[in-house]
């Protein structure tokens, strides 16, 4: 028995770093920030361990080139940013990120790898929507009806305590407040949690309409439910726009028998956000609720200036230059330009927004070649994916979505995904004869003939 587990070691090297991956994609959005990011670190050390085995090198793609270079441009930026050392480090926290994307796309090269991934990914986003909505009913049982009392409720965030004590310990000023009306679950705040539910909302809807006859399906179902929960719980407008925006392109871009298998849960959703809206301006005040609509447009003034007085250049790495100046020159306490795009060329200059133009444009070409593939099925994930970045870019418009680690780790696996995917579509994977794939899904999901590949 021990030599045929080391034998099975000694052949399959890969399976340590696939379960290593599914425990990355199941975890970082569960941990705390500093956590995550701290196991994503680990789980591409066992990558390279594994990968060094199996094949040479691991392979970046055009996509990951581009994206390496823009950010060895930020860690650059720290020489003219005014704050040297933060603008440094948010360059390699970047960096550190984007791991996930590289064994991402190496390591998910099978279409039976591609379903397991995003099961996984829906599962953890299921236990975060369950977290939201206990955070949520527990305050409202409290404040409203009496029946629990606060100290017994769920913290919000759930980490609320532990990282006041991490951030205490930290020498970098790291805001952390309670959001008790609003469900922020395991991440900082409810902007971070809604921008993360959105984003794979559309791979729960992906799993509950094609991952046909399987287990995979109802997990799936169940996910998506829980995620909708959790997605209303945060109370986020932006999010609501952003979800109802995923849904139209997947009904659009997929076969009618979608809008049949995921009515009940549309139905639900527009059911709910009425009352997630009626929560929020009964829990807060009036006032606060209307001034940070007119708060964002004084910020988005602001920031353009800024741009425009550091237009080749930015003004570096990170928020907190922004946030000086928001704090210090117009008396607005805010940590960052709240609108992702506004605040890549306030940070990056023009040159910094050339590097994000074509990374936008390397992602859509990908993804348009994903809907010319002559499988089906890679329509469907194409559909999937652009869904996804819709809700993205969406809660973009209103939040700078790269803000925290997690964020972070979030874009680097939807494009992990992409990278993936496209690979497997284009037969550019990299795989060895001693991967033992099954392709039962590929009936499931659309395709006729599966076939096994071999480089």
């Amino acid at each position: 028995m021990k030599n045929r587990i080391k034998k099975i070691k000694e052949e399959y090297p890969h399976k340590k770093g696939w379960y290593w991956l599914l425990a990355t994609l199941l975890l970082f959005p569960i941990l705390p920030e500093y956590l995550s990011l701290i196991f994503a670190l680990v789980t591409f050390v066992v990558f390279k361990i594994f990968w060094g085995k199996v094949y040479k090198k691991a392979l970046l793609g055009d996509l990951g080139k581009v994206f390496f270079v823009y950010m060895c441009y930020m860690v650059v930026s720290a020489f003219w940013s005014k704050t040297h050392v933060l603008s440094a480090l948010i360059g390699l926290m970047w960096m550190g990120c984007f791991l996930i994307y590289v064994y991402m796309a190496n390591c998910i090269n099978a279409k039976e790898k591609l379903k397991n991934a995003i099961t996984i990914v829906n599962v953890s986003a299921g236990i975060i929507g369950l977290i939201a909505i206990v955070e949520i009913v527990m305050y409202n049982m409290c404040v409203h009806l009496g029946w629990i009392k606060y100290e017994h409720c769920l913290p919000n965030p759930l980490y609320y305590y532990i990282n006041g004590f991490i951030f205490d310990a930290i020498p970098v000023e790291i805001i952390n407040y309670k959001f008790s009306s609003r469900a922020s679950a395991t991440f900082d705040n409810p902007l971070i949690l809604a921008t993360y539910l959105v984003t794979v909302a559309p791979f729960c809807a992906f799993g509950s309409v094609y991952f046909k006859h399987s287990k995979n399906r109802k997990i799936s179902r169940v996910c998506l439910l829980l995620v909708i929960g959790g997605i209303v719980c945060t109370s986020s407008r932006g999010a609501y726009i952003a979800v109802a925006l995923s849904i139209i392109v997947m009904m659009l871009t997929s076969k009618r028998s979608i809008f049949k298998k995921i009515f009940p849960f549309i139905i639900l959703f527009a059911v709910a956000v009425p009352v997630g809206l009626v929560l929020r301006y009964k829990n807060t005040p009036t006032g606060d609720f209307l001034a940070s609509t007119s708060q964002r447009v004084n910020i988005w003034k602001h920031c353009f200036t800024m741009f425009k007085e550091n237009f080749l250049l930015g003004l570096g790495a990170g928020c907190d230059n922004i946030h000086t100046i928001l704090r210090d020159v117009h008396g607005i306490n805010r940590t960052h330009a709240h609108n992702l795009f506004l605040e890549m060329i306030t940070e990056g200059g023009i040159i910094g927004g050339a590097f994000v133009i074509a990374i936008v444009v390397i992602i859509i070409l990908k993804l348009v070649k994903l809907t010319k593939a002559k499988e089906k099925i890679y329509h469907r994930y194409a559909a999937l994916y652009i869904s996804s970045l819709l809700g993205f870019f969406v809660m973009s418009v209103f939040e700078f979505t790269l803000q925290s680690p997690k964020e972070l780790l979030t874009m680097f696996m939807l494009l992990g995904f992409i990278e993936a995917t496209y690979r497997i579509a284009t037969n550019t994977q990299q795989i060895t004869t001693n991967e033992i794939l099954s392709y039962t899904e590929s009936e499931e999901i659309g395709s006729s003939q599966p076939e096994l590949i071999n480089k």
